[in-house]
């Protein structure tokens, strides 16, 4: 299996396949693919009943799109459903990451799919269930705007708004913590909590908010937040294209790094 990421602002990837490779997509991100490629709908990408029900408690469809090549150089192009960036992350034996449920785009193996309970996580906006991808494998996201990555050394600690976040390291816990002080959680705008992590560990963010995209074309954290096939995410996705479009560039495809 090899890819290629695609664009600026608005990043498509292509996956190629030889014969019989395999690749598992998250519904709703098949941009095309190519003729000697078949497509099924799996249950958790065949990776059994009970993985299927973890995954829609995760809030992710319990279906995966399975893409097989019949023949070598097959292709599948995946894209986001916002104007973002696409990240590779290559997970070796014992490493892990959680991915936010709107990230992913695709894997090449769904049985390295675990769904892990998390209040925290529920409190903090992050939701009651996260996946987590443990190695080895290959995960494909979805970040929308740009990728912004955060390499946190032992004992650093950052707050970041659950719009923002896009992925964290297996081996990090997630927390949440007050955004500050009363007057700025009731008037500030920016709600009661903030997830807390703490390094040793990677946290990978949306530059853009999904949260406040929505809110901004009239949706809120209850709907439109919380689901990106409605009409306001939509719409705000042709705005937001627009006004990237202007400025993104090909070779602007990693983002940033902080060290803290």
């Amino acid at each position: 299996m090899e890819y290629q990421i695609i664009g600026g602002s608005m990043q498509l990837l292509n996956i190629k396949l030889n014969t019989g490779e395999k690749i598992y997509v998250d519904g709703s991100k098949l941009a095309s693919r190519s003729d000697n490629v078949t497509l099924n709908a799996k249950w958790a990408g065949g990776a059994g009943f009970f993985k299927g029900i973890e995954m829609a408690f995760a809030g992710s469809s319990v279906f995966l799109i399975e893409g097989i090549a019949q023949s070598d150089n097959g292709m599948v192009s995946l894209a986001g459903v916002i104007p973002g960036k696409v990240k590779v992350i290559e997970l070796k034996e014992g490493e892990s990451i959680y991915i936010e449920q709107f990230a992913f785009l695709a894997t090449n193996d769904p049985k390295k799919i675990n769904v892990k309970a998390s209040w925290r996580g529920a409190m903090a906006g992050a939701g009651l269930f996260l996946e987590r991808f443990d190695g080895p494998c290959t995960v494909f996201i979805h970040v929308s705007g740009d990728i912004i990555e955060y390499d946190l050394d032992a004992g650093a600690t950052i707050h970041i708004d659950p719009g923002h976040l896009a992925a964290f390291s297996g081996n990090m816990t997630i927390h949440f913590g007050k955004v500050g002080s009363i007057k700025a959680e009731l008037v500030g705008g920016e709600g009661f909590w903030m997830d807390q992590f703490q390094g040793p560990g990677k946290v990978i963010m949306h530059s853009v908010s999904r949260f406040r995209l929505a809110e901004a074309f009239g949706g809120g954290r209850g709907s439109a937040a919380n689901n990106p096939t409605t009409s306001e995410l939509k719409g705000a996705a042709g705005i937001l294209g627009a006004a990237l479009g202007a400025f993104g560039t090909a070779e602007n495809t990693k983002g940033p790094k902080f060290k803290l």
